[in-house]
């Protein structure tokens, strides 16, 4: 393929197609390292007989240890690069600074034949890895009788291969917004919809109500507080209540690692970045507590391995400092509130359609009689199963929500 082919014949950023291309001398440094790390003594905490109430045990540790060592990274590489996948130069403004930044972003682009398909990204959240975490969609999608698609799916800066934040400003959740709304303009589209979990669906959220070409949400998280006056006459149901005293024991004893992203960011960076076993733990403790399910031992290594081959942990966590204390009122509508950007999450009513998917193991499982209250909610659906990584556990459920979602949010879009 020329350098210059893409299929976005009316993008006006540049654009060129991207392979992953690690090297082998990049994975034996990698495997050195695991090899010669200890993993530490066997402690009370860490006794498989805690149930990882405490934190990873060592016997999940020693069984990724083996298994990384094993692991043939360039294959799975290689069957990565049979996706399609792109670097576009996008470049962005600063709202409280005026200083613009340009971005490489890394993404998967999907282009439909059928020049009228639905433009549709979706956004991924933390530790989510990038795009990859959301890539299992495309085939899910299909499978479930999707309309024509333009369907692009980007790494947020900061992560795999996507720039990093900039060095001399304090990027934030406004910045991710305006460089994934940056792309799909760059990228020729007059409107699109957005799909996100986690950081993506704060982002997503945003789309909508910064921005009139963004027609349409979807998310499996409503991010909020609980304590909200539009929430308090509303009964829950039993499920509800179940979902929400988990997620306060969760907010008690599980969100450490939130407040250390929060207030010690670089600290916890240099941490991670010094050692392939310390990042395992970091994020194989969120790949088994926050699924119903642990996700085979092929995807937490994938994780692990494109966190570790492109050295993004440490820039992949500066949205904690703006989300982590934030006074979340998304039952708002836009006004002033909109334009403080010091408050990204009040005012972010969306009164353009909107849908959500609550998944039994979600770590903020709002309900839904309280996503109602946030949004022009035109579709929603709960399921038994499935966790914080939705479009990895089970893309066949996400995907047929976000189906029948177009297939009301689309025809009903505000047409400018």
């Amino acid at each position: 393929m020329p350098s210059h082919a893409h299929p976005f014949h009316n993008a006006t950023i540049p654009v060129k197609p991207f392979r992953l291309s690690h090297t082998q001398q990049q994975v034996d440094d990698m495997k050195t390292l695991i090899r010669l790390s200890p993993l530490g003594p066997a402690t009370y905490e860490n006794d498989p007989a805690r149930d990882e109430k405490m934190g990873i045990s060592m016997q999940s540790m020693r069984e990724i240890k083996e298994a990384w060592l094993e692991y043939d990274w360039l294959a799975r590489q290689e069957d990565l690069n049979a996706l399609p996948q792109y670097i576009a130069q996008v470049v962005d403004t600063d709202s409280k600074t005026g200083k613009e930044h340009t971005f490489d972003v890394h993404f998967v682009g999907k282009m439909s034949e059928i020049e009228e398909a639905i433009p549709l990204i979706l956004l991924h959240g933390w530790p989510g890895m990038g795009l990859f975490e959301l890539t299992p969609m495309i085939e899910a999608l299909k499978t479930a009788g999707a309309p024509p698609l333009h369907l692009i799916i980007m790494d947020f800066p900061g992560y795999l291969y996507s720039s990093p934040p900039p060095l001399d400003a304090d990027f934030s959740l406004e910045g991710m917004m305006r460089v994934a709304h940056g792309l799909m303009m760059g990228l020729g589209f007059k409107e699109y919809a957005a799909q996100g979990g986690d950081l993506g669906a704060f982002v997503s959220r945003l789309l909508a109500c910064r921005y009139k070409e963004c027609k349409a949400i979807h998310v499996n998280m409503v991010p909020l507080r609980a304590d909200l006056p539009a929430f308090k006459d509303i009964q829950l149901n039993d499920r509800d209540r179940a979902r929400m005293k988990r997620f306060h024991e969760f907010n008690n004893t599980g969100s450490g690692y939130a407040i250390e992203h929060a207030t010690r960011p670089s600290t916890i960076g240099f941490a991670l970045a010094a050692s392939p076993l310390a990042l395992a733990a970091w994020v194989g403790e969120k790949l088994h507590e926050w699924t119903d399910e642990t996700p085979p031992m092929s995807v937490v290594l994938q994780w692990l391995t494109l966190y570790w081959l492109t050295q993004t942990f440490p820039t992949s966590i500066y949205a904690y400092r703006h989300t982590m204390f934030e006074q979340k009122d998304p039952t708002t509508r836009p006004g002033e509130s909109a334009k403080d950007f010091t408050k990204p999450m009040t005012g972010t009513y969306v009164d353009k359609p909107m849908g959500y998917s609550l998944f039994e193991y979600e770590l903020l499982p709002t309900p839904i009689s309280w996503a109602e209250k946030t949004g022009n909610l035109v579709s929603s659906a709960e399921h038994q199963h499935g966790g914080h990584f939705a479009a990895t556990e089970h893309p066949d459920l996400l995907a047929q929500d976000v189906v029948e979602f177009l297939k009301v949010a689309w025809p009903a879009r505000k047409r400018d």
